[in-house]
């Protein structure tokens, strides 16, 4: 017989792909039969979110009665927050699901944060909350083995003593939970090219955060040489902006001109979706990238990627579909290599699916239920 479990899952930083995460798993969980009730606080201010999420909700806590398992994120600061918990949630077992780490994500060069030394706090709050999680989850194995990789590295560059056998301490309770997301159905919102006089030129597609860690850079680069070269491409520019631009960002749309068909972020999710069958390439070259939800979501409307074999894309990616580094986007364009075939418009949706809730939910309920019996 199933246990069914009272859950609390608690998303201190909730939006983009950290939002669409926390709102997925209360979904699937409930529909496992378990009783879920999801706290969250507003996506901004990361830093501060690291800091003093967990006092933030400790009144909640205070008010409630406890539930089986508290799943959180990388963004909360875990070890504070089993530390304020009431003494009658002793046993409440903490699962934190890293979306990223500030261990190994790159940090921008303009941050005074990086640049005063000042960035290795986040680094060690990463680092307690797994060391104090009853089970840690990863969105990719590139993403777990990086972490434990850079744990070793950054202990030893701290004063003696050094916290005994971390990565063996974590190890055993470390785990590869992909992400799902919702991919069904979407081919009704699939609809006839824009422009059909353009059949013939390629659509370059953009969906990602405008941010410099997700390669804006390269991008940039790109785009500013297929203008300079007059080579035939057009682009959407989709994704989810802040107040500031990255490098070079601010000036793209004049750049582009009549190449962009679309510019800039859109609220309803059924005319994202539309524009990403509209497209028939996404190159991307991030600093990192630890899943990479985007350019599944491209995939899944068959959009070839063109990134690195590097990152997580060599987990999310078909294996069947030629990695194209930044390098070799303008010759790509040149020599046709956007054009998709049958097998590529089937082996990148089949890929896609891989990771709609329909498939990762009953993976996820399963291995919460293992972490809850503490079978590590």
């Amino acid at each position: 017989m199933t246990s069914h479990f009272k859950i609390w899952i608690m998303d201190p930083f909730h939006a983009g792909s950290h939002a669409a995460w926390s709102k997925g798993m209360k979904q699937a969980l409930q529909r496992a039969g378990h009783d879920v009730t999801l706290h969250t606080l507003p996506g901004r201010h990361w830093k501060w979110r690291m800091h003093g999420a967990a006092a933030t909700w400790a009144s909640k806590m205070r008010r409630a009665s406890p539930p089986d398992v508290l799943i959180t994120t990388d963004m909360c600061d875990v070890a504070q927050l089993r530390g304020l918990m009431p003494p009658d949630w002793a046993s409440v077992k903490l699962i934190t699901m890293f979306h990223e780490n500030q261990l190994t994500f790159p940090w921008s060069p303009h941050d005074p944060d990086k640049n005063n030394g000042r960035d290795g706090t986040y680094a060690y709050i990463n680092l307690s909350s797994a060391l104090v999680s009853d089970a840690i989850w990863f969105n990719s194995h590139h993403h777990m083995n990086e972490f434990m990789r850079e744990a070793n590295v950054w202990m030893k560059t701290m004063p003696k003593p050094h916290v005994p056998n971390l990565v063996k301490q974590l190890i055993p309770k470390a785990r590869v939970m992909h992400l799902g997301l919702d991919l069904q159905n979407w081919e009704q919102h699939q609809r006839p090219r824009r422009n059909n006089l353009t059949q013939d030129i390629p659509t370059v597609l953009w969906n990602h955060r405008w941010a410099w860690d997700k390669g804006t850079d390269a991008f940039v680069s790109f785009a500013r040489d297929v203008i300079r070269q007059d080579i035939s491409a057009q682009f959407v520019i989709l994704g989810q902006s802040f107040n500031r631009m990255p490098r070079g960002w601010e000036t793209l749309r004049e750049e582009l001109g009549k190449r962009c068909l679309h510019w800039g972020y859109v609220e309803s999710r059924e005319e994202y979706i539309s524009w990403l069958w509209e497209c028939d390439v996404v190159p991307i070259e991030p600093h990192q990238e630890y899943f990479g939800i985007s350019v599944v979501e491209a995939m899944r409307c068959e959009v070839l990627p063109w990134v690195p074999q590097a990152h997580a894309y060599p987990e999310t990616t078909p294996n069947d579909v030629e990695f194209v580094p930044s390098k070799n986007w303008i010759d790509a364009l040149q020599k046709g290599m956007w054009r998709r075939s049958e097998e590529n418009r089937i082996s990148c949706r089949h890929q896609a699916m891989k990771f709609d809730w329909t498939y990762r939910a009953p993976i996820i309920a399963a291995e919460l239920t293992r972490a809850l019996e503490s079978k590590f």
